[in-house]
């Protein structure tokens, strides 16, 4: 029955052996907490318990408290209001024990107050979609763990249902929710179903099926369904972002820089009632540069520490700042050329008066750096995630027509071996980022010699230039345009301007200022670009979006290895966001928590605690190495100085 309270481990030895635990969870054990279960299970032959409830007083996120020896647990959170939870565990001779979680919100209590017939008509579903569509998710797009739980949108017949049915299943997790919609075609997902499936992810593999039915009146549509992929890591950092008319700003009216950590909402950081922007951060997130338009001083210099707090003073006044390329601990800088007209817009709308020459800096004195061997040609420059390499459109290709990458030593200040590595004879690619693994540069290739937007989504009415993501293969310089990121199945999709986005063609060629995760997570490298498409059914903006990049196991990336792009929540919708720069938070010293070794400035994060170990040891995902044999996991590759999980 569905209003039994069970939680149930099942742990199926290689011999067969079959052994059931089953806790019942019944009246005051689980009423103070609607419903819901707690459990850990420890796959080692460790011993668990369960709770009984509140007046156990321990740590349990449901009141109850639970608690395991002997092994290494797992948490999970489950169930809705009146709903149930049922967990098994399953493992085979040496495979890690797993368990699978099924979660149920279609009870007698169900939030949607639905009848046990209207439950089961919803659950067969009518047979036919009637108009009802999914609008978001995409289909196939790939999520980060961690983040807010989506906005699931759609439009149809049912569009203002009276209730709606959500089943989301994969092998080792089933939630069915019959849920009241949060707005007209909208539902807020619960965090905590969210966070569980985040929690149970096998990833690619095992990607998870949303079969969604409305109704309304009695008459039932749908199911219609789709497939999602939940990553097995959560986003390292912060993304630091430019915003226009953001209430969070004062809604000046003007540019402002606001911090994001994902899983949060979006706050302030920086000047408020100014017009400031053109930023770029270090890998390290230690230092920050920016620039105010109109301001007294070209630039400003930040230090960013753990404890930072918004609208910090600055180091200092500093020269060429705007779109400035930070090397990865922020010790030098190199500034954006701008020749004869054709560069990013360093002075907002104000025109660039004279030519303007590359240069290197040192970040903290302003020091210039003479002899570095750069081009003064160089534009929109950055680092690479581990310092080694320098990719920027270069003004000497046919005037900003073509990408270049020179190998940089930090040591000697020097840059070298440079290499045309793409070229468009109409279009301007422009925003180079290279991957963690210096395989590819991704890029945007667009219609406007500023390289900019052209105030889509800022100005009212305005209609942005023509503008595509694409990557290229930095070994074999081929060039691929990120069809999935952009709204393509395929590259002959891209040709014949057929989309999977449900607005059409007015979302297409839109997506401007490309940049890259300094750190990988999942099997994946993140990529954040900001484009003008329809968000569901609360209209077209200029909003922020992330999409999954799958690491090449040999560094190759010849063909499209994004995927479908997902909503960056958090940031707010009336307003238009761009340039969304991630960075690692500054790293935390010896002693302090830690989940992985990424926190930590050392490198390491042992027993939760971030500090070198004791003795010599392999590295875990995410610690320091400086070859892929330092690596625990026979999976990983050392990529940046880093244990990185790769898909296989």
């Amino acid at each position: 029955m569905r209003s039994t309270r069970s939680v149930v481990f099942e742990a199926r030895r290689s011999l067969g052996t079959v052994v059931a635990l089953v806790f019942g969870f019944l009246g005051a054990s689980c009423s103070a907490n609607s419903g819901k279960a707690s459990a850990f299970f420890s796959p080692n032959g460790g011993t668990t318990s369960a709770g009984a409830g509140p007046s156990a007083g321990g740590a349990s996120n449901f009141g109850g408290s639970s608690t395991s020896t002997g092994g290494d647990p797992a948490f999970f959170s489950g169930g809705g209001a009146g709903g149930s939870t049922t967990i098994r565990t399953i493992g085979d001779g040496g495979t890690p024990m797993r368990m699978s979680v099924a979660l149920d919100d279609c009870g007698a209590n169900n939030p949607a107050k639905l009848s046990p017939a209207d439950v089961q008509s919803l659950e067969m579903g009518s047979g036919s979609a009637n108009g009802l569509r999914y609008l978001y998710p995409y289909d196939g797009t790939v999520f980060p763990r961690g983040l807010t739980a989506p906005l699931l949108m759609w439009d149809g017949a049912n569009a203002n249902a009276d209730a709606v049915y959500v089943h989301i299943h994969a092998s080792l997790f089933d939630y069915k929710g019959c849920l009241v919609p949060t707005a007209a075609g909208q539902l807020a997902l619960p965090q905590n179903v969210w966070d569980t499936a985040g929690a149970q992810t096998l990833g690619p593999s095992d990607p998870f099926t949303i079969d969604f039915s409305t109704i309304s009146g009695g008459t039932v549509s749908g199911p219609v369904t789709e497939q999602i992929v939940i990553a097995q890591a959560t986003l390292k950092g912060s993304v630091y972002y430019g915003s226009y008319n953001s209430p969070l700003a004062g809604a000046f009216g003007g540019g402002a820089i606001l911090r994001l950590t994902p899983g949060q909402t979006a706050q302030f950081f920086l000047r408020q009632n100014t017009c400031t922007g053109c930023h770029a951060i270090s890998r390290n997130g230690a230092r920050l540069i920016a620039r105010e338009i109109g301001g007294l001083v070209d630039g400003e210099v930040y230090g960013l520490t753990p404890t930072t707090a918004a609208n910090p003073t600055p180091l200092r006044s500093a020269n060429s700042t705007a779109f400035a390329g930070l090397y990865p601990d922020g010790t030098v800088y190199l500034g954006t050329a701008v020749q004869n007209g054709i560069g990013p817009r360093t002075s907002g709308a104000i025109p660039v008066i004279g030519n303007i020459d590359a240069a290197l800096y040192e970040t903290d004195t302003g020091n210039a750096i003479t002899g570095s061997g750069i081009p003064t040609t160089a534009e929109m420059p950055t680092f690479s995630p581990d310092g080694t390499l320098l990719a920027f459109t270069d003004y000497a290709i046919s005037n900003a027509h073509g990408l270049a990458t020179m190998s940089y030593d930090a040591t000697q200040r020097k840059a070298t071996n440079y290499k045309q590595v793409f070229s468009d004879p109409t279009l301007y690619p422009g925003w180079p980022f290279a991957l963690p693994d210096n395989g590819a540069l991704v890029f945007a290739d667009g219609a406007s010699s500023d390289f900019s937007g052209g105030g889509t989504g800022i100005d009212v009415g305005v209609t942005g230039p023509a503008s595509d993501l694409e990557i290229v293969d930095l070994a074999s310089t081929t060039a691929t345009p990120m069809y999935q990121a952009m709204g393509f199945h395929s590259a002959q999709d891209v040709s014949s301007n057929q989309t999977y986005l449900p607005f059409g063609a007015e979302e297409l060629h839109h997506s401007y200022y490309p940049t890259v995760s300094p750190a990988a997570a999942g099997g994946y490298f993140w990529i954040f670009f900001d484009s003008m498409r329809h968000y569901g059914n609360k209209g077209m903006a200029r909003q922020l979006w992330g999409t999954a990049l799958t690491i090449s196991a040999d560094g190759k990336y010849a063909s499209d290895p994004s995927h479908p792009p997902f909503y960056l929540p958090g940031q707010e919708f009336e307003t238009a966001n761009h340039r969304a720069f991630t960075a690692l938070d500054p790293c935390l010293a010896d002693g302090a928590p830690c989940t992985t070794g990424t926190d930590c400035c050392n490198g390491f994060c042992t027993n939760g605690i971030c500090g070198v170990p004791n003795e010599p040891r392999c590295s875990q995902t995410g610690e320091a190495c400086k070859k892929t044999s330092d690596c625990c996991d026979a999976t990983d590759s050392c990529i940046g100085g880093v244990c990185t999980f790769i898909l296989h």
